[in-house]
């Protein structure tokens, strides 16, 4: 299987959050830009597109209310130096 990020797959992305339960509405910030959010309970998840919502609720769901003080290696950084290691 091979999936490219792309505006055909958003329709997915929001439908497997409709499915989990959320609201989604746009937040129009008037300057031809908006930003989307889902919402469930106390839960807010905002992104710039869908598919980032998706990621960010995926992250919600594995770390809870704790997300930001997780300890993990620097991934990121690692997969970049590993890519472009002479």
């Amino acid at each position: 299987m091979k999936i490219v990020d792309a505006m055909n797959t958003y329709n997915l992305a929001l439908k497997v959050i409709v499915n989990a339960g959320f609201s989604i509405k746009i937040n129009d910030n008037h300057d031809d830009s908006f930003v989307w959010e889902a919402i469930r309970g106390n839960d807010t998840f905002i992104a710039a597109d869908p598919l980032r919502l998706l990621g960010l609720i995926c992250i919600g769901k594995e770390y809870g209310e704790k997300w930001n003080i997780q300890t993990t290696p620097n991934h990121y950084d690692l997969i970049l130096d590993d890519h472009y290691k002479e």
